[in-house]
């Protein structure tokens, strides 16, 4: 799970999970990412304000790896999307061999996003589109539980 550092236009990692064949990924709990080439980073800058997305997409969009996206139309394509689908997706764009699907987590209005979750996998043995209804489903029921608990 991840939170947007409201300082900067970098992803947190919060909490992190793995499985007993865990992709080896650079994140760790209280890492920093930019958001533009995290799948999380993308759901959580799709649905910041007009001031975040101005920031990212007119500053240089750091490349670190050959599939990063930089173009910022393919960026806000793609932040369009995460808002319509509710899921956004990262291929290779942050690690070489690591694809990734995340969804929002939501305050219980419905609109204000607190947090994201991803699911992260190998290339060749994961398709994030197959998790796309999972980590959707889990986003909501993490929103749920949001909502119980009056956060």
């Amino acid at each position: 799970m991840c939170r947007h550092d409201d300082r900067s236009s970098w992803a947190v990692l919060r909490l992190r999970s793995g499985g007993h064949r865990q992709a080896k990924a650079p994140s760790r709990t209280g890492g920093r990412m930019p958001m533009h080439c995290t799948a999380i980073g993308k759901v959580l800058l799709a649905h910041a304000g007009e001031d975040e997305h101005a920031a990212v997409l007119t500053g240089p969009l750091e490349r670190r790896t050959p599939h990063t996206v930089i173009a910022p139309g393919t960026l806000r394509r793609q932040l369009s999307t995460a808002v319509e689908t509710g899921v956004a997706y990262e291929r290779e764009e942050s690690t070489p061999g690591l694809l990734c699907v995340a969804a929002p987590i939501l305050k219980p209005d419905g609109r204000t996003v607190v947090a994201a979750i991803s699911v992260t996998g190998p290339v060749g043995r994961f398709r994030p589109e197959a998790h796309e209804a999972a980590v959707r489903a889990a986003a909501t029921a993490l929103d749920s539980t949001l909502a119980r608990r009056g956060r």
